[in-house]
């Protein structure tokens, strides 16, 4: 049984095997390396590449900085000690990716590989086209409003028709009066028109039959003695401005 794994050493690539000379399989490791590669070195060369590097050790490994850079692109690292050591970290900030770690042989085993792509390289990127969105829906997916309408719809007219005092060309009385023009109107007179007293203006709105005096002229029915004045509080005494009846003119 083999210590190492040679799987993925090609007939055409290089090694580097940094291999401990007092280990006991060390000439059966070196022989084995030799037949399944191109060529076997024991040193890291300067300046030197390799496909493959394989470290077996009885203590820590250190340099790997230095092994990493003389890694070529798409090679494997890996590392068998007799003692474990965790070099996942070590490695990863090393630019290897795919970190094993496992035990083999009474070894433990770290195993690695270079990304086949170099640093600082760049490829462009194929962004696909947004759709349009509701931008795209056809014209013909859409609906007519009309075509929600009825004939009934279509021919209806608003109501006019209003239960108020202000309805119309003429005053009458509302459906509820409690102010005595339902009974003028019976009686065919026309309704006096109010007028505004002091104890209106100390307690406004009190007796108000539409409920609306109090709300300004917006609201106020034609013949409303509040007609004119600013909106009040209902029981609050309403305090005019000095200059409220000078002319502006």
């Amino acid at each position: 049984m083999s210590v190492i794994d040679v799987s993925k050493i090609k007939k055409t690539e290089n090694v580097l095997a940094l291999i401990s000379k007092d280990y006991p399989a060390y000439q059966q490791i070196i022989e084995l390396l030799n037949s399944v590669s191109n060529s076997v070195s024991e040193l890291a060369a300067a300046g030197q590449t390799y496909n493959h590097i394989i470290i077996v050790s009885g203590a820590n490994v250190t340099g790997l900085q230095q092994l990493a850079q003389q890694l070529n692109a798409g090679g494997s690292i890996g590392i068998y000690q007799s003692t474990q050591q965790n070099l996942t970290l070590d490695l990863l900030m090393n630019g290897l990716v795919d970190v094993v770690q496992s035990e083999a042989n009474g070894l433990f085993v770290t195993s690695a590989t270079k990304p086949d792509w170099n640093q600082g390289t760049s490829d462009t990127v194929k962004i696909e086209a947004k759709s349009a969105g509701w931008g795209a829906i056809n014209n013909d997916a859409t609906m007519d409003e009309n075509d929600l309408l009825s004939e009934t719809d279509k021919n209806a007219k608003p109501s006019t028709s209003l239960d108020d005092c202000e309805v119309g060309s003429k005053k009458k009385a509302c459906k509820n009066c409690t102010c005595g023009r339902a009974e003028m109107e019976a009686a065919g007179e026309e309704p006096p028109k109010p007028k505004l007293t002091k104890e209106m203006l100390d307690n406004p709105g009190v007796n108000s039959n539409c409920g609306s005096c109090s709300l300004g002229d917006a609201f106020r029915c034609k013949g409303c003695p509040y007609r004119g004045l600013p909106a009040f509080k209902v029981g609050e005494k309403i305090v005019l401005p000095d200059d409220f009846l000078t002319d502006d003119i």
